[in-house]
C-alpha cells in the first residue's frame, strides 16, 4: 500500500533525486572525458623541438601526424619519416609495450611500462590535462659522432615561446619499435615521473634510477655500456662533470634497487634533498641501517665477484649477469712496489697471486696523503673458490698504514685489494703501495 507523500516533502524528495541524478550524470561524464582523446590517428600537429646537430640546440618547428592513440599514449611521428623508416607495426608495438605487456624478465610482463613505472617511481605530471603522455618519433640526429636515442625536454612543462605544454617523450626513428628503443622509452618516462616531484636531483642518481626503470620492464639493453665500464672501474659513478659513465649508473641502480627493495626507488624519487645527502635521508627514514658508503663499498666488490651465486646476499646480481669481468691489475710475483692513481667514487683493482708456501702472511703497506678518504676493501678467495669470498674492510689512519692478510700460500692463493676515494674529485688521486710475503710469527702490525 502507497502512503501518499504531503506535497512539500514530495517536492523535496524529487528536487533531492535530481540533483542526485545530475551529479552522477556529471561523475559519469568526467570518467569519460578522462578516457577520450584529444587526437585521433591521421590527425596533424606542429611541435616545437630541438635541432640537436648544432650546440647549444636550436628550437625549431616539426610537422607531425598522429599515427596511434592508446590508452595512455599519443603517438605522432615526424611526416619525413613515415613509411621510410617509422610503419604501422611499430606503432602497435610500441603502444602494446607501454600500455600492456613487457618481455618475460620485467618484473611483470602482464604490466606495460606505463604501469609498471607508475606504481615504482609515481605518477607523472599533467600540465596540460590529458593523462596520456606524447611520444614525438623524428630524425634526431648526432653532433660530433653522438649519436642520440631521445629524451625528455622539461621546458615542456613550463610556459615558454618554446614550449609544447605537454608531456613529450622525444625518440629516434632508428627501429623505434626494437628492445633498445623501447628501453629508451623506460628511461625517458622515469626521468619524465623524476620531474614531478625532484626538479633538481643530480645526473648521477637520475640516471641510475633510469637505468633500473630498463631493467625493471626487462629491457637488459644497455650493456654496451657495462662493458665499457667494467673495462675501465676507474670512471667514476658521482662526478662532478655533467657527463656520467651510464654503465656504472645502470649497474648502481640494479644494486640499491635488490639490495634495498623497489619501495626505496620510489621513495628516492620523492626525496627532495638531492645526491647522497638524498640517498642517505632515505636510508634514515626508513629504518635501514647502512649508510651510503658501506653500500657503494659492497657494489664495488660485487663488480668483482658476481661470477656465481654467492652465500652472502650482498655480492651478487639476481637481475642481470655480467658480461664481462672487470679489468684488474695482475701481480703474479712478489714483492711489488707500485704506484697508482684513482678518481673519487672509481674504483682499482688489485690482484695478488701467491704461490704454494705454508706459514705466510701478505703485508700490505699502503700509503696516501688522504687516508681518511679512501675506501679499502679486500678480498680473499680460498680454494680459487669466488662463491664464498670473505671481504674485509681496511680503515686508513695514518698517511702510511701497514696491514696482514694471514694464513695464506695453501687454501688461499689469492688475494684481490678493492681501492676507492669516497669524495669527488676533479683529478685523480695518487697512492702507492708495497705487498710482500712474510712468516706468520710477528703479528703486531696486523689489524686483520
Amino acid at each position: 500500500m502507497l502512503t501518499k507523500l504531503p506535497k512539500i516533502k514530495l517536492q523535496i524528495f524529487l528536487t533531492s533525486f535530481a540533483c542526485l541524478l545530475f551529479l552522477s550524470n556529471c561523475l559519469f561524464a568526467q570518467d569519460g572525458l578522462k578516457d577520450a582523446s584529444v587526437y585521433k590517428a591521421g590527425d596533424k600537429k606542429e611541435f616545437w623541438t630541438w635541432n640537436l646537430n648544432v650546440m647549444p640546440p636550436e628550437d625549431v618547428k616539426l610537422q607531425t601526424t598522429c599515427r596511434g592513440v592508446g590508452e595512455n599514449i599519443y603517438v605522432f611521428v615526424s611526416d619525413d619519416v613515415w613509411m621510410v623508416d617509422v610503419f604501422e607495426q611499430d606503432i602497435e608495438k610500441i603502444m602494446h609495450a607501454f600500455d600492456h605487456s613487457t618481455p618475460e624478465i620485467s618484473i611483470d610482463k602482464d604490466k606495460g611500462i606505463y604501469e609498471i613505472l607508475t606504481e615504482t617511481f609515481g605518477s607523472p605530471p599533467d600540465v596540460d590535462n590529458d593523462h596520456r603522455i606524447y611520444f614525438l618519433i623524428s630524425q634526431l640526429g648526432e653532433y660530433h659522432g653522438h649519436h642520440f636515442d631521445g629524451y625528455f625536454r622539461f621546458l615542456d612543462e613550463l610556459e615558454g615561446k618554446h614550449s609544447n605544454h605537454a608531456e613529450i617523450l622525444y625518440l629516434d626513428c632508428d627501429d623505434p619499435s626494437g628492445d633498445y628503443y623501447l628501453g629508451i622509452i623506460g628511461h625517458e618516462f622515469q626521468h619524465l615521473i623524476h620531474w614531478q616531484y625532484d626538479r633538481e636531483e643530480t645526473k648521477w642518481l637520475g640516471e641510475s634510477l633510469s637505468e633500473i626503470a630498463m631493467i625493471l620492464c626487462g629491457y637488459y639493453t644497455d650493456q654496451k655500456h657495462v662493458i665499457k665500464y667494467l673495462n675501465n672501474t676507474d670512471s667514476s659513478l658521482i662526478s662532478k662533470r655533467h657527463t656520467v659513465d651510464y654503465g656504472a649508473c645502470l649497474l648502481w641502480g640494479v644494486y640499491i634497487y635488490e639490495r634495498l627493495g623497489i619501495e626505496f626507488l620510489g621513495n628516492l624519487v620523492r626525496e627532495k634533498e638531492n645526491g647522497i645527502k638524498g640517498f642517505q635521508k632515505v636510508l634514515n627514514n626508513m629504518n635501514i641501517e647502512d649508510d651510503f658508503s658501506s653500500i657503494f663499498g659492497d657494489w664495488l666488490v660485487t663488480n668483482y665477484i658476481d661470477d656465481n651465486p654467492v652465500n652472502d646476499g650482498r655480492f651478487r646480481y639476481k637481475s642481470i649477469s655480467l658480461p664481462v669481468t672487470p679489468t684488474i691489475k695482475h701481480f703474479f710475483s712478489l714483492p711489488v712496489h707500485e704506484t697508482g692513481e684513482v678518481n673519487g667514487y672509481a674504483a682499482d683493482y688489485l690482484k695478488f697471486s701467491i704461490e704454494r708456501v705454508k706459514d705466510k702472511k701478505l703485508r700490505i703497506i699502503f700509503k696516501s696523503d688522504i687516508p681518511a678518504d679512501f675506501l679499502i676493501k679486500i678480498i680473499r678467495i680460498d680454494n680459487d673458490d669466488l662463491s664464498n669470498p670473505k671481504v674485509e674492510d681496511i680503515i686508513l689512519n695514518e698517511p702510511i698504514e701497514t696491514f696482514d692478510v694471514s694464513d695464506v700460500g695453501v687454501n688461499c692463493r689469492e688475494i684481490v685489494l678493492v681501492v676507492s676515494v669516497l669524495k669527488e674529485t676533479k683529478d685523480p688521486v695518487t697512492y702507492s703501495f708495497s705487498a710482500s710475503l712474510i712468516p706468520c710469527v710477528d703479528t703486531v702490525l696486523s689489524q686483520w
